[in-house]
């Protein structure tokens, strides 16, 4: 009877071990607003690609630049939107492959002159980025007249009252811009550039991004990953 009573213990304290090395919710956070289309598809794959993963999260909105300082402070453990070179600013983290979408840049002006193609062909102009954006910063590093804003709006209206030649934007999709049917008609903006977009873990989550890759890929080669963000990720 002694040895069923030790038997029984030791079943159940090895099951409440296994509970406990159980991945706890992630928290998770983005960029964009939540109610976002892009945000919304990329909301359903995850909800997928985590019952899978026998993994749970959670996802909050915060601006580029508060949400990139919380995650790399450690009050998210990912940020699910940033392009494959986030790691130019914070070099723990770990890139969760395949890439999610597609991240599309837009100059944006209020003149049609010396439209740019490559971001080099912004050096000479006067500029405008929504701060946080951290791969437009990066990217315009050789651009002495930078102006940093705290919204899309307050981007556009720099260009739209010519404070800068070229407003530029990152948009979820190749052919829209951002508040792109408010300003359509006083400014014109010119896709230049896309990078693919990751989702990208914290350093202490290197199970959780394995296993979450792992998902992700199995989606993608049965078509659901390229289904469910279309038209949003960017193609191989």
């Amino acid at each position: 009877m002694l040895k069923i009573g030790l038997g029984i213990f030791a079943l159940v304290t090895g099951s409440a071990c296994i509970a406990q090395t159980q991945i706890p919710e992630l928290k998770l956070v983005v960029l964009q607003p939540l109610d976002r289309p892009n945000i919304v598809a990329e909301k359903a794959i995850l909800d997928q690609a985590f019952a899978r993963a026998g993994m749970r999260y959670a996802l909050t909105y915060n601006p580029p630049e508060r949400a990139m300082i919380a995650f790399k402070e450690g009050h998210f453990d990912g940020d699910i939107n940033r392009v494959g070179s986030f790691n130019q600013s914070y070099a723990e983290a770990i890139r969760v492959e395949p890439h999610i979408q597609g991240g599309f840049f837009f100059a944006i002006g209020a003149s049609s002159s010396t439209v740019p193609k490559a971001w080099a062909d912004l050096t000479p102009h006067r500029i405008a980025y929504v701060r946080g954006y951290r791969a437009i910063e990066l990217r315009t590093a050789a651009v002495a007249a930078r102006e940093v804003t705290y919204s899309e709006e307050a981007c556009l209206k720099m260009a739209e009252t010519r404070r800068v030649d070229w407003c530029i934007l990152g948009s979820d999709r190749s052919t829209e811009w951002p508040l792109q049917a408010a300003y359509a008609d006083r400014l014109t903006g010119y896709m230049f550039d896309s990078v693919k977009v990751y989702i990208w873990l914290g350093p202490q989550h290197k199970e959780a991004a394995t296993k979450l890759s792992k998902a992700l890929r199995e989606m993608e080669r049965s078509g659901a990953l390229q289904k469910g963000m279309a038209p949003f990720r960017l193609a191989e």
